[in-house]
């Protein structure tokens, strides 16, 4: 559903779209076409044609604008070659482009860098809609922009996990791994005690949140350098940590595994940190 105020903002026939619609000789072709270039702009792709693809609030309302009767379009629904020939001009007159090869790699250079910021597929999909849209490159089929976010944030993470892994020395990498054991004298690993956090403020709770400090502190991962990853992907890569046990943290690839557990204590140190002062 629609609003009337977005579909003004974004489906609003020009003067100079007015003039292009002209062109056409009949009235359900006039309609049709005024139809086409509304949905291509609120959509940034063209209705699907097996069969023609309406929507009903947008029909209204490009039909109101020329003062015809949205019945009209039921005839042009059935002229799949004036359909087709119509997107081909409208192509032209919008200054569209396919999304071809080229479009392709700008995309997936785009959705890269994206992957560096964001986490979660819904937005960097989000993300990829609205640089098509920018770009005037016409949306390809859904199944091929997921497939395209799915690769680069793939590869994005890759990248990320291996940058802070490699930057993780010897000494630090066997103390992350040390973190994950469950010594005989104890019922759960050193990780998932500096995972606990104080529920009431008291002293003693602030004891032990200067203790977890001191304890993040002495593992050394402070000094792994996280100033050039975003602060959206540090937290995502803590809350995913946060919800994963030490069995299955020892499971993942080493460079992931690494990675998150930095990232993890640097966003537990803040968050320690901020509760304390409070």
């Amino acid at each position: 559903m629609f609003s009337r105020q977005q579909l003004k903002h974004a489906a609003a026939l020009t003067e100079e779209d007015l003039k292009e619609i002209r062109k056409c000789r009949r009235p359900y072709n006039r309609l049709g076409f005024a139809y086409q270039v509304a949905f291509v702009r609120l959509f940034n792709r063209f209705p699907r044609q097996q069969p023609f693809e309406v929507v009903e609030e947008l029909a209204n309302f490009s039909a109101a604008q020329l003062g015809f009767d949205v019945g009209l379009l039921e005839f042009y629904r059935k002229r799949q070659p004036t359909i087709s020939e119509h997107q081909e001009t409208i192509t032209r007159y919008l200054r569209l482009r396919h999304f071809g090869n080229a479009e392709t790699v700008q995309l997936e250079k785009f959705v890269f860098k994206e992957s560096w910021h964001l986490e979660q597929t819904a937005a960097l999909k989000a993300q990829a809609a609205e640089f098509l849209k920018e770009q005037r490159i016409l949306e390809p089929a859904e199944f091929r922009v997921i497939r395209i976010v799915g690769e680069q944030r793939a590869r994005a993470r890759e990248h990320i996990f291996r940058r802070i892994a490699d930057e993780v020395p010897k000494h630090l990498a066997v103390t992350l791994d040390d973190l994950l054991v469950v010594s005989p004298d104890e019922n759960v690993s050193r990780l998932q005690t500096t995972k606990a956090n104080p529920s009431k403020p008291s002293a003693d709770a602030t004891l032990r949140l200067l203790g977890k400090l001191k304890a993040i502190e002495a593992t050394g991962a402070l000094g792994v350098d996280l100033s050039w990853l975003s602060g959206n992907y540090q937290r995502a890569l803590f809350h995913q940590l946060r919800k994963s046990s030490a069995a299955r943290l020892r499971e993942l690839a080493e460079p992931r595994r690494r990675a998150a557990l930095v990232c993890f204590l640097w966003q537990s140190y803040r968050d320690a940190v901020d509760q304390a002062v409070t």
